[in-house]
């Protein structure tokens, strides 16, 4: 049967003596151990793919843009000052019948999803735009011919131009909650392209999910989608978030996160950590496997017990995070931080007492505490840099964060920053899809040696 186990670093943990409130670091790593050959386990899966417009235009390749030139029907046109080519009429029926567009992907992905499902899997498909639509109510992998016919009507479905993301998600929520039995790797995975109203109700759909170990997955394709929405989705619940630059890039990101779910060991696992009276937590960040801020307590919150959900664990695939605690002024000897604790209801709970030795002359802290802190300090500075209200402002955070990138080693995080603060400061914005890429980048940044 697999465990949770709990460990911290540095060990022991040592902070200096002072007579005024210092900051504390603790990188905390929850581990899942067991037998890595054990059987793969089973999926309850809900997948919901945005339909609307733009995911049906066809995607033409090289030669058939040649092809298009040729013949007068694209041109060069100057968008917000920037060169872009674009149509000058409908597509030609012959390209348009042999080019695919994303939804034919999604199409792909899930024929390769079906001829995977055992008769222990459960799955459902969802479509999404104006409305929401349920083509495959959640059922068993082996009614594969179900299945497949309702993969067929994917692209050739209507359901208008707007994207109601909400809408796919609660649809999505209630096949898996009806598939659930315990033995299952219960996720929702959501693909759109576009920005979607009611964003406020998805993060409180990801809440409530997230609140029945419901991971959900978000799959962001191309350079027009809200990641902030995307990736708080998951993060809140436990899944992974994924940008797709281009839409031939769908079966391959559906494939792997079959796979994922599949090799979890511990699913669902959830934890909490209890700050010790006058000790305040100031910030959780995940550092593997993808760099990501899960809270930050404020106020009379920040000495709270916080609870959170990392989603499924695998053999040899451990979570680390980045403990952030005020601690109160103290002479030397012993000082409780707080206790941190691991749960999973497919295992037993793990416990760890966060025990610090106040002392004159501590070391400094460990070059590997260190540059986790620094690297999400940088990814704070870019993240506040995208959400600033002012250009001006935006774009000095950009070159802060730019030049914390540089400290760092990641030249080329740095270079991509500088882009952005130039952006800002000649057009008063940034572009959409690059600053999508340095998002995604950035959140890779946990995950580097």
């Amino acid at each position: 049967m697999p465990t949770l186990s709990l460990s911290i670093s540095p060990s022991p943990l040592l902070i200096e003596a002072r007579r005024e409130p210092q900051v504390c670091y603790v990188l905390l790593t929850i581990r899942a151990t067991g037998d890595p050959g054990a059987a793969l386990r089973p999926i309850n899966w809900a997948l919901v793919a945005d339909a609307s417009r733009s995911m049906r235009i066809p995607i033409v390749d090289e030669q058939q843009f040649r092809s298009l030139l040729r013949n007068g029907a694209a041109q060069e046109t100057l968008v917000d000052g920037v060169p872009v080519w674009q149509l000058s009429g409908p597509v030609p029926p012959e390209v348009r019948d042999s080019a695919s567009s994303a939804l034919d992907h999604v199409a792909h992905a899930l024929h390769t999803i079906v001829e995977r499902l055992t008769s222990d899997d459960r799955f459902a498909l969802v479509a999404f735009a104006d409305e929401p639509l349920l083509l495959a109510p959640i059922a068993p992998g082996s009614e594969r011919v179900t299945l497949v016919r309702a993969i067929e009507r994917l692209s050739a479905i209507d359901l208008g131009d707007e994207t109601d993301l909400a809408a796919g998600m609660a649809l999505a929520l209630s096949q898996v909650r009806a598939g659930r039995d315990g033995r299952r790797a219960d996720r929702i995975v959501l693909l759109t392209d576009g920005f979607t109203r009611r964003p406020a109700a998805c993060l409180a759909l990801a809440d409530e999910a997230a609140g029945e170990h419901i991971a959900i997955t978000t799959l962001g394709l191309g350079g027009e989608f809200q990641d902030d929405l995307l990736t708080a989705l998951a993060d809140r619940s436990g899944g992974h978030a994924l940008f797709l630059k281009r839409a031939a890039a769908i079966p391959r990101a559906v494939s792997a996160e079959l796979e994922s779910a599949r090799a979890a060991a511990i699913t669902a696992v959830a934890i909490s950590i209890a700050p010790a009276r006058d000790v305040r937590l100031r910030r959780v960040t995940r550092m593997r496997p993808a760099l990501a801020l899960l809270a930050e307590p404020v106020g009379a919150a920040a000495a709270d017990v916080v609870g959170l959900q990392l989603g499924d664990l695998a053999v040899g695939a451990p979570v680390t995070l980045l403990l952030e605690f005020l601690a109160p002024a103290a002479e030397p000897g012993p000082l409780w931080l707080g206790a941190i604790l691991a749960a999973s209801a497919g295992s037993r709970a793990a416990q760890l007492d966060l025990q610090a030795t106040v002392t004159r002359g501590a070391p400094e802290l460990p070059a590997d505490l260190r540059t986790a802190a620094a690297r999400a300090m940088a990814a704070r500075l870019m993240r506040r840099a995208i959400t600033a209200g002012e250009p001006a402002e935006a774009a000095r955070l950009m070159r802060v964060a730019a030049a914390r990138f540089d400290d760092l080693g990641e030249r080329a995080l740095a270079a991509a920053a500088r882009e952005q603060a130039d952006a800002y400061e000649r057009d008063g914005r940034a572009a959409g899809l690059a600053t999508r890429e340095l998002t995604y980048a950035t959140r890779r940044l946990g995950g580097a040696p």
